[in-house]
């Protein structure tokens, strides 16, 4: 009897050893639920998206039915969404109704969780200090290589792409192997776009568009183009026609005394035909108040 007690003691220590502090989830499982770790995987699919209620912000999941040893469908109700049970922050997925979704269980705690799934409607990333998504392309990895460097030592082709989201700023960056490079930076008071020599710059009560040392200014009441710091007004055009109109046609009233009496300047003829080509120069798709 003592012999028996001393294995049972001897077992009891290694599977302490083992199962670490799992131990003590493994005894609060359920008979028959006990298990390293106490978690079961579940595929199933999303049979219900619960928006209010005591089960607000989880899923209910049905397990397929070649998944399942009942004969009846099982339903797991409550499926949290994300590791904090409000879903209001951090990491964050709600599938499509009716979707495929896969699952873990915890026997001790009885909380399921997604794992993964097939189709979204919604995805929350919301950190607390910075956020970066983004592509960086790579040299190709050569499987028949024993000399071809892992896939974090692959070197960058200079074709990329990045979003990095702070408290103050957006950046978004886009640039190739070609030193071409195009970038966004989104504040709360401004928002700028530069493409190699141009650069446009949105402020509250601006506009700033700007090719190398060529810039158009958009302000309140106020546009300058060439230079914000312009001061030679734009001509409106159809005022300016009918002033040369005007001044055309009292020029081909003009007299000259002569010995032969009072004549008309000799070019007289030639207004007619400049007033003709007045409208010419009025722009078809460019105007001005």
């Amino acid at each position: 009897m003592e012999s028996k007690n001393s294995q049972r003691m001897i077992g009891e220590a290694i599977r302490k050893i083992a199962l670490g502090r799992s131990i003590e989830r493994v005894n609060m499982s359920e008979s028959g639920t006990g298990g390293v770790g106490t978690a079961r995987m579940i595929h199933g699919y999303v049979a219900k998206i619960h928006e209010d209620g005591e089960l607000c912000g989880t899923i209910d999941v049905r397990e397929f039915p070649d998944e399942t040893a009942s004969s009846e469908p099982i339903t797991h109700q409550g499926v949290l969404l994300a590791g904090v049970k409000d879903n209001s922050g951090g990491f964050l997925i709600i599938p499509t109704l009716f979707s495929d979704v896969t699952i873990v269980t915890d026997a001790a705690t009885k909380y399921a969780y997604v794992l993964n799934f097939s189709h979204a409607d919604f995805i929350q990333l919301l950190s607390h200090k910075e956020t970066v998504v983004g592509v960086a392309e790579t040299e190709e990895l050569d499987p028949q290589s024993n000399d071809s460097p892992d896939y974090d030592e692959l070197e960058k082709t200079g074709n990329e792409t990045s979003t990095k989201y702070t408290v103050e700023e957006i950046k978004t960056i886009a640039k190739n192997k070609n030193d071409k490079q195009a970038e966004i930076t989104v504040t709360p008071e401004s928002i700028a776009q530069k493409v190699d020599k141009s650069q446009v710059n949105q402020l509250a009560d601006k506009i700033e568009q700007k090719v190398n040392s060529t810039t158009v200014v958009v302000a309140d009441n106020k546009v300058t183009i060439g230079d914000e710091q312009a001061t030679e007004p734009l001509v409106l055009g159809n005022e300016l026609a009918q002033l040369m109109l005007e001044f055309i046609t009292e020029c081909s009233k003009i007299m000259t005394p002569t010995l032969m009496g009072t004549m008309p300047a000799i070019n007289c003829p030639n207004f007619p035909s400049l007033a003709s080509k007045i409208q010419k120069f009025l722009s078809k798709t460019a105007y001005t108040k």
